[in-house]
C-alpha cells in the first residue's frame, strides 16, 4: 500500500474541537478532503456556518456545541458523534484561548481560564476519546500544543498559556505510552507564530511586534493554518501508524534556533 493510500482517511470519524477558528477550520478541512466524516466542535455559533463551508470534498460534515472547559459537555459530543456516525477514530484537541499578560500582573481568573480551557480542555478530550477508542479497537489522539511549550516567546508575555501548552505536550507523552497496547496513538502539534485572524489583529494594532516575531523565525515568515492542518492529517493517518508520544513542531525552525 501506497503512503498516498495511507493517508486515505474514508471510513473514518474525527472530531475537531475548536473548529470554527482559524487552525481548527484548517485542520478540519484536511480532514474533511481526505474522506473523514469530521465533525466540527466549539462554542461558538459560527461552528455551524464553518461546517456548512466544507463541500465538494471526500468526506462529510457534521457539527456541534461543545465547551470544552466543561468534562459533562465533551463526554456529550463523543457520545452524540457516536450516535451519529457510530464511531471515533480521530480526535484533534484544537480548542484554545490566548491573552498577554506579565506575570507579577497576572491575574487568578485569566490563570484559571486559560487552564480550564486549554489544558483542562484537551484532558478532557484525550479520556473521552480514549475511553471511546478502547471499545473499539484504538484510534489517533492530536493535541494542539505550542513553540511556548518548549521555550520562551517574546516580546509577549503569558506565562499562564505556556504553561498550559506545555502541560498538553506533557499528557499527551503520558498517556501514549499508557495507551499503547490499546492501539490509540497521542501526539502533539505545536504551531509557531500563524497567520490567523487573531494574530494578524495583534500584528495590526502592534506592527513592531509583528515584525520581531517573524525576524525571530528562522524561515522569516509566519506559518500558515494549512501548513498545521497537514501536519495533524498525517498523524491522524495510517501513514504516521509507528508515531506516538511525539510533539511535533511546525514552526519554521523557531524552536530550534
Amino acid at each position: 500500500m501506497s503512503t498516498i493510500d495511507r493517508m486515505n482517511l474514508s471510513g473514518k470519524v474525527a472530531i475537531v474541537t475548536g473548529g470554527g477558528g482559524d487552525i481548527g477550520f484548517a485542520i478540519a478541512t484536511q480532514l474533511y478532503n481526505l474522506g473523514a466524516v469530521v465533525v466540527l466542535a466549539d462554542l461558538k455559533d459560527s461552528v455551524a456556518s464553518a461546517a456548512a463551508r466544507l463541500k465538494g470534498g471526500k468526506g462529510k460534515a457534521d457539527w456541534l456545541k461543545m465547551d470544552v472547559s466543561s468534562s459533562a459537555s465533551v463526554d456529550d459530543g463523543v457520545a452524540e458523534t457516536v450516535k451519529r456516525h457510530g464511531r471515533l477514530d480521530v480526535m484533534v484537541a484544537a480548542a484554545g484561548i490566548a491573552y498577554d499578560q506579565k506575570t507579577l500582573d497576572h491575574s487568578d481568573d485569566n490563570w484559571h481560564r486559560v487552564m480550564g480551557v486549554n489544558l483542562d480542555g484537551a484532558f478532557f478530550c484525550v479520556r473521552a476519546a480514549g475511553r471511546q477508542m478502547e471499545k473499539t479497537g484504538g484510534g489517533s489522539i492530536i493535541a494542539i500544543s505550542s513553540i511556548c511549550a518548549v521555550t520562551t516567546s517574546g516580546p509577549e508575555k503569558h506565562i499562564g498559556y505556556d504553561v498550559s501548552k506545555a502541560g498538553v505536550a506533557h499528557m499527551c507523552r503520558n498517556v501514549a505510552v499508557e495507551w499503547a497496547d490499546k492501539n490509540i496513538r497521542v501526539n502533539a502539534v505545536g504551531p509557531g507564530y500563524t497567520n490567523t485572524v487573531l494574530l494578524n489583529e495583534v500584528g495590526m494594532t502592534n506592527p513592531s511586534m509583528l515584525k520581531e516575531w517573524i525576524d525571530d523565525i528562522p524561515v522569516h515568515r509566519l506559518m500558515e493554518p494549512r501548513e498545521i492542518a497537514d501536519v495533524v492529517a498525517f498523524l491522524a493517518s495510517d501513514a504516521a501508524s509507528g508515531i506516538t508520544g511525539h510533539e511535533l513542531m511546525v514552526d519554521g525552525g523557531y524552536s530550534a534556533s
